[in-house]
């Protein structure tokens, strides 16, 4: 079954998520207050583009009908935002929301009044940096080291066959280690009881080709 996603706000950041989105095989619903937005949207996606203002409650009022698994905010407002969440905490119960955000700073206010996950383009840019010095750091010690080493990076999502087990659960081929996993804005350096959650990518070590059974124990392909 499609996953059900609606997009609220944005322009570009909300055309290059719904085609790839799309791409993975969900059902697209964006909102959008501008009238050159909504047109430009509807002319470069697959996606239904509603022209309407997320922030007012009867627009998602109106959308109650549907049965949405995610609801993601791209307002270069952060109040807007905010906003938005709250209201489809209310009318969707159960729905996850995920919410851009300038300031990391605001993180712990967003969780508390309503959005499941925040995310912040600045610090997802600076893990980014930082999990490239590592894997670089990695690459090095191989090509020094001559061990053979080899890593790959696996993204868990949805129902994947980890998700909700700890790595002590899963039964990991000899040879193999995860390295680090990448949640969200952090960098984790995993134990055992470290429970593996939607979202999760995971930088695993590995000598020899242990992809396979690595795809087959933590995706369920």
């Amino acid at each position: 079954m499609k996953q059900q996603i609606l997009i609220a706000g944005g322009r570009t950041k909300a055309k290059s998520l719904a085609l790839s989105l799309a791409q993975k095989g969900c059902s697209i619903t964006i909102l959008n207050k501008n009238a050159d937005d909504c047109q430009y949207l509807a002319e470069s996606t697959p996606c239904k583009v509603i022209c309407a203002d997320a922030t007012k409650p009867y627009v998602l009022e109106d959308l109650s009908s549907s049965l949405f698994d995610s609801i993601i905010t791209l307002c270069p407002r952060d109040a807007d935002n905010l906003m938005i969440c709250r209201l489809a905490k209310a009318v969707f119960p159960g729905t996850r929301t995920i919410s851009l955000v300038s300031d990391l700073s605001k993180k712990k206010v967003f969780t508390r009044l309503g959005a499941d996950r925040v995310i912040c383009a600045a610090s997802v840019i600076a893990t980014m940096i930082e999990n490239e010095a590592f894997l670089k750091t990695v690459t090095s010690q191989e090509t020094d080291c001559q061990t053979g080493l080899h890593q790959m990076q696996i993204d868990l999502q949805g129902q994947d066959a980890a998700v909700g087990r700890t790595l002590e659960e899963l039964s990991f081929p000899a040879q193999t280690i995860v390295g680090c996993i990448l949640r969200q804005d952090e960098l984790l350096i995993p134990a055992g009881s470290t429970r593996l959650l939607s979202g999760d990518s995971l930088v695993i070590l590995m000598r020899g080709n242990c992809e396979p059974q690595l795809r087959t124990l933590l995706k369920g392909e």
